[in-house]
C-alpha cells in the first residue's frame, strides 16, 4: 500500500476515439478461446459483495484474470489456491518490483497495465480478454473515491466486471479482518472457499500467537514505538499498520492521526520513540545506513540522538511485508520481538520466517530465503 501520490497522476485525455477502438477489439475477439469457455460453460455465475457494497456477477471459473492491487493478498492467494495460471495483467508498480514475481511468477509473464493513479491502459485491458478485473483501491478522499469510480465505471462499460477491494487503512476503523476480506472473496470468485478459509486461519493463528504474549502489558509499560515509512513517513493512527502495532504487538504508537504523516528530522527527534520500525514504503532501508547516518529520505546523522537509533532498537521491513499482506505475521514477529525482546527472547524469527515460507507457499528452503532477500527491494529509494 504505498502511498499514492496525486501529483504523478497523468491528465486523463478524452477517451471516445479509444472507446471505439476497444469497442471494436471487444467485438473483433468475440469468437475467441476465452469467449467460447464463457459461453460454452453451463457452470452458473459467481455472485460477490465487494467493498463498495456493490452485487457482482462473474463467469464461474474464470480463465483470464486482471489484478491491479497495493498488498499484493490477492496475486498471493491466486499462486496459493492454485489459480496463478489465470493471472494475465497486472498494475505496472507489481510488474516493476520483482519481489511478488518470486512468489507469484505468472505475474512475470502478466501484462503491465497501469494504474487508475497513471492512467489505465484501457486499450491493452480489453485486448487482454479478462473474465474479471480485481481493483485495490485507496480511498482516502473523495478525489480519490471519484478517480476510482470512474477507473471502474469505464472497465464496466467494456463488459468486463469489477471486483473492488479497499485498501485495510481506509476502513473507519483499522481492522486485520477487512485484509482477510481480499482473501475471502477471491476465494470466493475462484470457488476455493475452503482454501481461503484455511489460509485466513494459518495468517491469523500467526497473529494469535504474538497476541498471546502481548495481551496482558498494561498501558504505562507499552514501549513507545515509531512506526518510520520511506521516505518521510510515519503511519498515523489511521493506518492498518497502527492497528498491528497497538492491537496486536501491544506497543504505543508515537505518531498523532493520519495514515501516512509526513515527518521531518525535527519532528522525529522530538517524538523520540524508544524503538522504531523501518517499513520498505518506498523501498527498503537497511538500518545499517540510518547507524551509519546516510541520507535516505531524511537525513539520518542529525538523528543519532534519537533513543531508538542510540539505542540500536530498529527493525527495518521488506518492501511487501509492513503491508496487511500474506506475509503479516512474520513481520509482526519482529515487530514484537523489537519492542519486547524479553518476551520473545525464545523466538527465532529468521528460523520462523523460512518455515513461513515453506509452508504457505509450498517453497522448498532454497526458494523461501530467495523470496525473503528479495523482500529487500530498495525501489526508487535514493541513498547518499
Amino acid at each position: 500500500m504505498n502511498a499514492p501520490n496525486i501529483a504523478r497522476r497523468r491528465p486523463r485525455a478524452a477517451l471516445a476515439g479509444l472507446l471505439a477502438l476497444v469497442l471494436g477489439l471487444t467485438l473483433t475477439g468475440c469468437g475467441s478461446d476465452s469467449a467460447a469457455t464463457s459461453a460454452g460453460s453451463t457452470a452458473k455465475p459467481v455472485t460477490v459483495t465487494d467493498h463498495w457494497k456493490r452485487t457482482v456477477e462473474v463467469p464461474a471459473n474464470p480463465k483470464r484474470v486482471v489484478v491491479l492491487e497495493w498488498e499484493g493478498l490477492i496475486t498471493k492467494s491466486m499462486r496459493i489456491f492454485g489459480v496463478e495460471d489465470t493471472l494475465v495483467g497486472v498494475d505496472t508498480a507489481t510488474k516493476k518490483m520483482g519481489y511478488r514475481a518470486k512468489l507469484v511468477p505468472s505475474i512475470d509473464r502478466a501484462e503491465a497495465l497501469g494504474s487508475p493513479w497513471s492512467g489505465v491502459n484501457y486499450e491493452r485491458l480489453v485486448g487482454l480478454k479478462p473474465d474479471v478485473v480485481f481493483l485495490e483501491a485507496w480511498v482516502a478522499s473523495e478525489e480519490n473515491r471519484t478517480l476510482h469510480q470512474e477507473v471502474v465505471d469505464k472497465i464496466e462499460s467494456l463488459g468486463v466486471p469489477v471486483v473492488v477491494l479497499l485498501s485495510p487503512s481506509n476502513f473507519d476503523q483499522p481492522d486485520i479482518r477487512t485484509a482477510w476480506e481480499h482473501i475471502t472473496i477471491t476465494g470466493a470468485v475462484f470457488g476455493k472457499q475452503a482454501e481461503a478459509a484455511k489460509l485466513v486461519g494459518r495468517l491469523q493463528a500467526g497473529l494469535d500467537k504474538v497476541t498471546a504474549r502481548t495481551r496482558d502489558i498494561p498501558e504505562a509499560e507499552r514501549t513507545p514505538v515509531a512506526y518510520f515509512a520511506t521516505i518521510n513517513n510515519v503511519m498515523g493512527t489511521k493506518s492498518i499498520q497502527s492497528y498491528l502495532l497497538t492491537e496486536i504487538v501491544g506497543a504505543r504508537n508515537v505518531a498523532g492521526a493520519g495514515t501516512f504523516v509526513t515527518v521531518s528530522e525535527e519532528k522525529l527527534l522530538a517524538l523520540d520513540p524508544e524503538a522504531m520500525v523501518v517499513a520498505g514504503h518506498e523501498g527498503y532501508l537497511d538500518p545499517a545506513l540510518i547507524h551509519a547516518g546516510r541520507h535516505a529520505g531524511l537525513n539520518w546523522a542529525n538523528l543519532g540522538e534519537m533513543r531508538a537509533i542510540r539505542n540500536k532498537r530498529l527493525v527495518a521491513l521488506g518492501y511487501d511485508e509492513w503491508r496487511a499482506t500474506v506475509e503479516t505475521p512474520i513481520a509482526l514477529l519482529k515487530m514484537a520481538k523489537l519492542a519486547y525482546p524479553d518476551r520473545f527472547a525464545d523466538v527465532d524469527v529468521a528460523a520462523e520466517e523460512v518455515a513461513f515460507y515453506r509452508e504457505v507457499y509450498g517453497m522448498d528452503e532454497q526458494r523461501a530465503r530467495e523470496a525473503i532477500e528479495a523482500q529487500k527491494y530498495v525501489g526508487d529509494l535514493e541513498v547518499k
